[in-house]
């Protein structure tokens, strides 16, 4: 008579799932299974995890948040919130525990808003503290930004644009990168910049510096007044197209049309007739001062030469003539005896 084993496969199949099941949530707590112990720092409304390893790091960026925190939250006219939890992750594989696969190798940190959390790798995986200020504003923006607009679709252009906007000053490289940019046509439109994450890091780099750029054309045309009618749209429609339309009186295809435009007169070829100006001046004007500053040496030393020569000529015209006169005076000696 056969066997039925078809309950002994459903059993064993619902044993190695539940199994499975455990490992993976056993796995997804940041800290278990790495070996090392965690630390736990709270701090002013800020809770940091990490590896007693990277203390020092932690106090840099508590000294970060403490000093960014009043600025993000008057822009965004936010009231004191809920716990902010910091992880510095110590290991690759510790960084990705929150997002896996989500994020780019050139990606150095990152927030997952809707649980306040930033995720920061640590020094021992970086192998410095560059950058880390503004990484850790960026981010901190991101959580903001995202609790005022209280859950809000915000746009990844908006998004990494206040966050940007917020953590940096920018210089003039950024803005002839920028040139070269508008220049060959080759923008990022704003739509597209919602795949960001996909993007190799120079492409990547110049899709932020972009959505910086729409953000500070909002505050350059429209002030900060506008910013702010943007972002309480925003946060009671949840559609970005009725948020312009609010703020801006236009969609948003009508907003990213005069942003090119605005783009292209201090980026593009145009920029030369412009406040751009100094873009192409003010490398021309470094290169005048080196060859100026060139020039000048060398004729420092031509004139220091020809100073010599006539220092060995006016020493031996002297003692020749000192030579010429005590022979003179030997001979009318000679002569008077």
């Amino acid at each position: 008579m056969p066997v039925d084993k078809a309950p002994h496969r459903d059993s064993g199949r619902l044993r190695s799932w539940c199994l499975g099941l455990a490992c993976v949530v056993l796995l997804s707590l940041p800290g278990l299974g790495a070996g090392a112990e965690q630390s736990v720092r709270n701090d002013m409304g800020v809770r940091v995890t990490f590896e007693s390893a990277d203390s020092s790091f932690v106090e840099h960026v508590l000294g970060v948040v403490r000093e960014a925190s009043p600025h993000l939250r008057a822009t965004l006219g936010l009231p004191a919130a809920d716990t902010i939890h910091v992880h510095i992750a110590p290991t690759q594989e510790a960084f990705l525990t929150y997002t896996p696969g989500a994020i780019p190798d050139w990606g150095a940190g990152y927030a997952v808003p809707h649980r306040r959390l930033m995720v920061l790798k640590s020094p021992r995986i970086t192998g410095t503290y560059d950058g880390s200020e503004e990484l850790v504003v960026h981010e901190l923006a991101h959580v903001m930004l995202h609790s005022a607009l209280r859950g809000a679709d915000i746009p990844r252009w908006l998004d990494e644009g206040f966050a940007m906007h917020m953590a940096r000053d920018w210089g003039f490289w950024d803005r002839a990168s920028l040139v070269v940019a508008v220049v060959s046509g080759n923008l990022v439109s704003l739509g597209a910049i919602q795949g960001v994450n996909k993007f190799p890091e120079h492409r990547a780099q110049l899709a932020y510096q972009e959505s910086a750029l729409a953000v500070q054309y909002i505050l350059r045309r429209y002030g900060e007044a506008g910013l702010h009618t943007l972002f309480d749209s925003l946060r009671r429609t949840g559609s970005i197209d009725q948020a312009c339309f609010d703020a801006f009186g236009m969609s948003i295809v009508g907003f990213e049309r005069d942003w090119l435009a605005f783009m292209e007169r201090n980026y593009g070829w145009r920029m030369l007739l412009g406040e751009s100006l100094t873009l192409v001046v003010a490398p021309l004007f470094g290169v005048l001062c080196l060859l100026a500053f060139i020039q000048i040496r060398r004729r420092r030393k031509a004139t220091l030469r020809r100073w010599a020569r006539e220092e060995v000529n006016d020493w031996r015209t002297d003692e020749d003539d000192w030579r010429r006169k005590n022979e003179e005076w030997i001979m009318s000696r000679e002569r008077d005896e």
